[in-house]
């Protein structure tokens, strides 16, 4: 009877999560329950948290889902949560938990999926999610550097980020057995060439860029793709949910 409620509020959550989306994904959604509500029996209290933040206030009025409550396997580590970014401020007030829309959530989801079969030490680690439009206006104005390279690496307020619609996540790989992150050749927002995609076969050619570390940024990237999060040139992090136009159409500005 218990396993049987379980299951029951498991397909309720999802249900109600995404019965108002007009989002139909690209490729049809695996099936899994390994590892949703995978919570201890003794540990029950950690399936309700109270708010850590005025910005989480923010993500549960829009109506976005803290990527736990699918899959509590999945690491967060929010560097605009603390002064470890390289704008050395807390922009998030101390969150904790990584906030989606329930389609985007599901996606993120299906990637932790396909790395667990590849190797099952390994975990997402969701660096950044949602940001609300007036955290991406107080980046822009603490961002001091040339605006050819400033553009490259932070939407402007008046532009929009993916970000602001829960439609982009941020991410890395961390080895469980070792509780390190891969290493991916640079680190989160590391704002050189070397960071970019696009130049990876030249840094690789010449040594800068290990073969490790670009078979890590391979695996990051396959995994994403096989859950339709696409990657993008300039950012080996940085993982789109789909098109700004898309977004803008589909889903709700946070503000």
């Amino acid at each position: 009877m218990k396993i049987f409620k379980i299951y029951h509020l498991i397909a309720t959550v999802l249900f109600f999560c995404c019965e108002n989306s007009n989002v139909k994904p690209i490729r049809k959604l695996i099936k899994h329950t390994v590892y949703i509500f995978n919570y201890p029996e003794n540990d029950k209290k950690t399936i309700v948290n109270e708010d850590t933040s005025y910005v989480e206030c923010i993500f549960k009025n829009q109506g976005l889902i803290n990527i736990h409550t699918l899959d509590s396997s999945i690491k967060v580590n929010l560097r605009y949560s603390d002064t470890n970014n390289f704008l050395k401020i807390n922009f998030y007030d101390g969150l904790k938990k990584a906030y989606l829309p329930c389609e985007v959530a599901i996606r993120v989801c299906n990637a932790q999926y396909y790395l667990k079969q590849i190797n099952s030490n390994y975990s997402l680690l969701i660096l950044d999610a949602s940001r609300p439009l007036i955290l991406q206006q107080m980046m822009w104005d603490s961002l001091k550097m040339p605006p050819d390279i400033k553009y490259n690496y932070l939407s402007p307020p008046y532009s929009i980020s993916l970000h602001n619609y829960g439609c982009a996540i941020d991410a890395t790989i961390i080895d469980l057995a070792t509780g390190k992150e891969l290493d991916m050749g640079s680190d989160f927002d590391q704002f050189e060439k070397i960071s970019q995609p696009v130049y990876e076969w030249q840094f690789l050619k010449s040594g800068k860029l290990s073969k490790k570390s670009y078979e890590n940024r391979v695996l990051l990237k396959k995994v994403m793709r096989m859950a339709n999060l696409n990657p993008i040139k300039s950012e080996w992090w940085h993982f789109n949910y789909c098109t700004k136009e898309f977004a803008s159409k589909n889903f709700k500005l946070i503000k």
